[in-house]
């Protein structure tokens, strides 16, 4: 599973490298919007989460899942997470869960 979110990781990298401008204000923007504020670190990754299972979108979810675990996310507060978004997405996000 992992190993796909290295693979996008990495396409990202060249993209940022094609367009440094645009790639060094969205890594800022990303690290900014991240860190510790109303929410802590690790519920603003488990709504990314969310957010991303509903999108659909692989990558992200790949991604969300990793930085909340590394946040202190359990399993049990990731499985939530997927059946919130699930109540809200339909069936879009069964079809994407990794």
């Amino acid at each position: 599973m992992f190993l796909h979110l290295k693979e996008i990781r990495d396409n990202y990298l060249k993209y940022f490298d094609l367009e440094p401008v645009l790639g060094d204000k969205f890594i800022d923007h990303y690290n900014n919007i991240n860190q510790d504020g109303v929410f802590d670190a690790k519920t603003k990754r488990l709504i990314a989460l969310c957010g991303s299972i509903i999108a659909g979108c692989k990558g992200c979810i790949l991604g969300q899942v990793d930085h909340s675990i590394n946040h202190g996310a359990t399993a049990r507060e990731i499985l939530e997470v997927c059946s919130i978004s699930m109540s809200l997405g339909g069936t879009l996000p069964l079809n994407e869960l990794p």
